[in-house]
């Protein structure tokens, strides 16, 4: 069988991190893959990560994560508008 399973490793690794952090690297790596597609896209990305971050549970993401949330899903139908394709 195996003899090393990295899920020990694993597991302290996500341990430290909370659902903000987590969610931080996941608006970035969808912002990063979808510039280069449309800037609609985009402003949709932001819209559903600020909705993810306003509805995250409390004790998993801390306030300044929620007042990220509010300040992307205000941004989002700004860049909706503007945008040309």
């Amino acid at each position: 069988m195996l003899e090393f399973v990295p899920l020990d490793l694993l597991d302290d690794i996500i341990q430290s991190y909370n659902l903000g952090q987590v969610l931080v690297l996941a608006l970035v790596a969808s912002v990063l893959g979808s510039l280069a597609l449309s800037k609609k896209l985009l402003s949709m990305n932001v819209i559903l990560f600020g909705f993810l971050f306003m509805l995250a549970p409390s004790n998993l993401a801390p306030l300044p994560y929620k007042l990220l949330g509010v300040a992307l899903v205000v941004i989002g139908p700004v860049l909706y508008t503007t945008a040309r394709s």
